[in-house]
Formats: C-alpha cells, structure tokens, sequence
C-alpha cells in the first residue's frame, strides 16, 4: 500500500523531519502562553480506532526493540486530537506550527522533562494506520521520536472532508 501525498504535504513532511530533531523537544517550560480548547475534542469510533491502531502499532515497535510501551494519556490525547482536527479542516497548516502551546497545555496537566511530535496525512484509504506508522518509521526524525526516551503519549486523528486523514502523536516524558 502507498500513502498518497499532494506536493505541499511531501514538501511539509521533508520538513517535518528536520523540526522532528529542532523545534519538537523542549525544555518543560515552554514559553508561549498555552490556549488550549476549553471544550474536549472527541473522536469519531473510526478516528478513535485508527488512534488505538497506531498507538499498539507504536507500541508493538517499541516492545519489539526491547523499549519500554508508552502509557496513553487522555490530555496528551486530546491536544493531539485539537491539532489533527485544525489541520484536516485547514485551520492551521500541515506542521508543527504550535507545538510550544500543546506541549504548554500539557505542562499544566503532567510535568515534563522532555516532549516530540509527529504528524502524517496519508490518503489510504485501506489501512491508514499502518501506513503512517511505516511512514514514521522509515523517517530518521520521526522514528528518533518514536524510540525516544519517553512514557506517555497521546494520539489523534482527524479526517478531512476530502478523505485524507490527518495523524498526530505527541510524546511526553514526564518528570
């Protein structure tokens, strides 16, 4: 299976990988103001499947390197979640673009002392999951996140009215 990618989204996920190593990992204090939805994100059952799939699928890698599994955390998830939904309905742009105020957001909620982020878009439309994980994978940045020294994570999932489906997964090693 191939993940289909309009020009801008190859363009943005070449960058992804570079920001993966310079702009995902911080310090635990992040110095932009968090503003955070007040009101939860919730899933649909498919996105909420396809979360679940990529989060074992992670895990199954990372149990299979002799890592420790990452514990889900629900406000991990849910800022995923809001950042997925804004780029599948084209409120923010493909990227990481703020990632300093999910990260903030969670500071309030679970102290850390280090946090990455990865995000797809495929239009598979047969096993999406898979095919962003092994996307993921075959990237140095994104798989330096996903065999980073980390124990929680959240993941979500949006899909766009166009079909594409939009994937972030945020990494927190908390204190």
């Amino acid at each position: 299976m191939r993940v289909q990618h309009s020009l801008r989204a190859v363009l943005a996920l070449a960058l992804v990988a570079v920001l993966a190593s310079s702009c995902s990992k911080g310090s635990g204090s992040p110095s932009e103001p968090s503003s955070g939805s007040s009101t939860p994100t919730t899933s649909t059952p498919a996105e909420a499947t396809l979360e679940q799939q990529a989060y074992a699928k992670i895990n199954d890698y990372r149990a299979s390197k002799g890592m420790a599994t990452l514990t889900w955390n629900d406000v991990i998830a849910e800022q995923a979640r809001q950042h997925s939904k804004n780029m599948a309905d084209g409120s923010v742009a493909f990227g990481h673009d703020g990632f300093s105020t999910r990260s903030g957001v969670i500071a309030q909620a679970i102290p850390w002392t280090s946090a990455a982020e990865n995000v797809a878009m495929t239009s598979t439309t047969s096993d999406p999951a898979t095919a962003v994980v092994n996307d993921w994978l075959n990237s140095a940045g994104h798989k330096t996140n996903i065999e980073g020294n980390y124990n929680l994570t959240g993941m979500g999932v949006a899909r766009a009215a166009n079909g594409s489906v939009y994937f972030t997964q945020i990494f927190i090693k908390s204190r």
